[in-house]
């Protein structure tokens, strides 16, 4: 069993809040939570810039989940709701302090297609440098938002949500058209679900990932102030790629079974580079799937066709009926 958790000492605070009483920083008893070894701080309101930033809130909890191991967390608010945080955890509290005040709060609040993006980051303990942990903004009545992993190689993931009694009609290849690295989207639990191919490593990561999030939002931007036929015209092209795409693993089966049907009717050597592709395909295959973002489907997708709604948001969704209160007789 692990050791229970002992509640901050008043010596222990007083310590702890030494460099952020210097910056100004000043404990908001209140919110903080001596038991579980958590210390708030009043916030900061900060004013609109003009040509600049909008008026936010600013934020920092410093939490000890261990001896000698802090974690600070600072948290930029909008007015709409949207959080951009910035975490980093180290042995000292005044160098998280110093390092958090480092990075200017335009760098994680950012104007995209005229929307404002959150970004959320964690400060890499070895060199310092900003890791994108997530990212979300508001557009055309949706909330978009993006996780990326913290393991390399895992694509990150994007989610559309609609606030509650709104309905949208969306084509799964809403961002598939962008390119390979944005997979199709798929209707899961009242909201929307792609993924976006990173590469590089954590520095490079981020950077792929900031830069193909404002390119989803300039497209999503777009289009959504279309009608869905205008979309159709203008990525004709790109729609039937991603429906040749989406067909392919069901090609490649079909191919699989052709071959194996015509296998006895060849009259291959032992030594035939050809016998050995069709005896080797299934592992061949099988690598393939497991190198790809998600898991082939075999279907025969939908032809891309010229939407006939004239929106792409539909009427508010009904709630449920009125239940009559029964009467007494």
């Amino acid at each position: 069993m692990s050791a229970p958790v002992q509640p901050l000492t008043h010596h222990e605070i007083m310590s702890l809040v030494a460099p952020f009483a210097r910056s100004g920083r000043h404990v908001d008893l209140a919110a903080s939570d001596r038991p579980q070894r958590r210390l708030a701080f009043e916030p900061v309101e900060h004013a609109a810039v003009v040509d600049g930033l909008p008026a936010f809130r600013e934020s920092l909890l410093l939490e000890l989940p261990s001896t000698g191991w802090h974690r600070l967390t600072r948290t930029l608010t909008l007015a709409e709701g949207l959080q951009a945080t910035l975490v980093g955890e180290g042995a000292d509290a005044g160098m998280l302090l110093a390092a958090v005040q480092a990075v200017p709060p335009a760098r994680q609040l950012q104007l995209v297609a005229g929307h404002w993006v959150a970004f959320s980051h964690r400060v890499a303990p070895a060199s310092g440098t900003l890791v994108l942990a997530q990212a979300a903004t508001q557009l055309a009545g949706l909330t978009l938002q993006m996780n990326v992993s913290r393991v390399g190689g895992i694509a990150a993931e994007l989610t559309l949500a609609a606030p509650p009694g709104v309905e949208f009609t969306l084509p799964e290849d809403l961002l598939a058209v962008l390119g390979l690295p944005w997979s199709r989207l798929s209707r899961a639990a009242g909201q929307w679900r792609a993924s976006i191919t990173l590469r590089g490593d954590e520095q490079k990561r981020t950077r792929d990932a900031e830069h193909k999030f404002a390119r989803s939002i300039e497209h999503l931007a777009q289009t959504l102030a279309d009608t869905p036929a205008q979309f159709h015209q203008r990525f004709v092209r790109q729609r039937w790629l991603v429906t040749l795409r989406r067909a392919t693993p069901l090609g490649v089966a079909v191919g699989l079974i052709i071959a194996a049907l015509l296998v006895p009717r060849l009259d291959l050597g032992s030594d035939s580079v050809l016998r050995m592709l069709i005896f080797n395909s299934p592992p061949l295959l099988l690598v393939w799937i497991f190198s790809m973002r998600e898991m082939p489907r075999l279907e025969i997708p939908p032809l891309p066709r010229r939407p006939a709604l004239p929106g792409w948001q539909s009427q508010a969704v009904p709630g449920p009926p009125d239940t009559p209160t029964p009467t007494s007789r």
